[in-house]
């Protein structure tokens, strides 16, 4: 798979076509151990992946590939723990697959979205669950909340940016806040999420545990 990767490009303007192939294409990849496990074992030896990697509260973000000539970015999610994330949106449209585990997935219809400073009314639209084998596509202005149980790995393909901030809201309170891509956040913000060789190391033992690399 790692030449087909070389040569692999998307295009976001159409999200049917686009769901169809990403999820192709990461089935292929995630059944594939041995590039799996040289593309994991590659984030140390390419700094710019390294430098991309993050230790987050709750789950933790290794990138494997970056080729924005082709408009695309590959990541592998890994939760320790249970996590329940507020309703949201991303900077970017993503397809991802489910390696391991499952998460309850609720998405929801913005009914106003007048007043940039409080978080937009919304209603909960459609509830699922995604189980190890699923995927499923989201263009970056969908709203949508995940309940993740923990040990869950997903393989994810993003594209690029099409806006500078994302929103994490409350929808009792009407509280925002905002995600910034990496060129936009404090050096606090980015030496708090840094990615340890001890961390990796412990990853990479829970993705061989659980058969992906």
């Amino acid at each position: 798979m790692l030449s087909e990767l070389a040569r692999y490009r998307v295009d976001w303007t159409d999200l049917g076509k686009v769901h169809l192939q990403n999820s192709e294409f990461l089935t292929a990849l995630s059944a594939d151990k041995e590039a799996m496990r040289e593309l994991v074992d590659g984030v140390r030896a390419k700094p710019r992946l390294w430098d991309m990697c993050e230790h987050n509260r709750l789950f933790d973000k290794l990138v494997l590939h970056d080729a924005p000539d082709r408009n695309f970015r590959i990541r592998l999610h890994v939760w320790s723990n249970m996590e329940v994330a507020a309703p949201h949106d991303h900077r970017w449209s993503f397809t991802t697959r489910l390696l391991t585990g499952s998460y309850d997935h609720v998405l929801y219809h913005v009914v106003e979205d007048a007043d940039a400073s409080v978080a937009p009314a919304f209603e909960q639209r459609f509830q699922s669950t995604e189980r190890a084998g699923d995927s499923y596509t989201i263009h970056h202005e969908t709203v949508h909340a995940t309940t993740t149980k923990a040990n869950t790995i997903s393989l994810l393909v993003r594209g690029p940016a099409e806006k500078d901030v994302s929103r994490r809201m409350d929808p009792n309170t009407g509280k925002l806040w905002f995600g910034l891509g990496r060129k936009d956040q404090t050096d606090a913000d980015v030496a708090r999420r840094r990615m340890t060789v001890e961390h990796f190391d412990a990853i990479r033992a829970q993705l061989v545990d659980a058969g992906i690399i």
